[in-house]
């Protein structure tokens, strides 16, 4: 009986050892066809052409003088669309480097698993504005307060208010230039390294060229 009773035991042992020997090996298995899919599509171009966007997108461009850009066009864009305010005159300042969010418009075309920020610059910039006051008919105004941007790096235009939103102001009387200062943001164009696109301002594509 006792004879019987081991062959049971030893007959039970073995089936869930076999059991066992066969889950692991499928489990093993499992894992080798992963690591190998891993390790396939980590070699295949279109990984490698990714993991080279990736990389290429964080990198910290080089600090560039202030003659690098014409900064004209750029703060052209910040001026209110009605004309009421003139660009006299605008230095730029030394280009800062930065990683930059691409704006929504340009993040439509961006494959899956592609980096959705570009290495780009903050450029400080002082400008000499005039106010051509519009739209008066018997009188004109005799002083005004123009809006300029906050210390907050905001991506927000000049213009001409009576109220005051919480940004920096400056006293502007008609005809007369005033000085203010902001930033402008761009980023490297993908298609072509040579020049810079400006954050879109407006809605509106605007290249700064690099001089060489």
């Amino acid at each position: 009986m006792k004879h019987t009773t081991c062959s049971l035991v030893l007959v039970a042992l073995g089936l869930t050892t076999s059991c066992q020997s066969k889950e692991e090996k499928a489990s093993a298995a499992l894992v080798d066809a992963l690591e190998a899919h891993a390790e396939a599509v980590a070699e295949s171009p279109a990984e490698q052409a990714r993991l080279a966007a990736q990389k290429a997108a964080y990198v910290v461009p080089a600090a560039l003088p202030a003659s690098a850009v014409d900064v004209r066009a750029g703060v052209a864009l910040l001026l209110p669309e009605e004309g009421y305010l003139e660009l006299v005159s605008v230095k730029g300042r030394n280009l800062q480097p930065m990683t930059i969010g691409l704006p929504p418009m340009a993040r439509i075309g961006v494959k899956a698993g592609y980096p959705k920020v570009a290495p780009g610059y903050k450029i400080p910039f002082e400008a000499v504005l005039r106010w051509k006051p519009t739209g008066y008919v018997t009188s004109k105004p005799k002083q005004g307060s123009m809006g300029v941007q906050t210390p907050k790096d905001s991506l927000l235009g000049f213009y001409i208010s009576e109220l005051s939103l919480g940004h920096k102001t400056v006293a502007v009387r008609p005809g007369e230039p005033v000085t203010v200062q902001g930033a402008l943001y761009a980023y490297f164009d993908q298609n072509n390294p040579q020049r810079l696109v400006l954050y879109p301002y407006q809605n509106k594509q605007v290249y700064l060229p690099l001089t060489k």
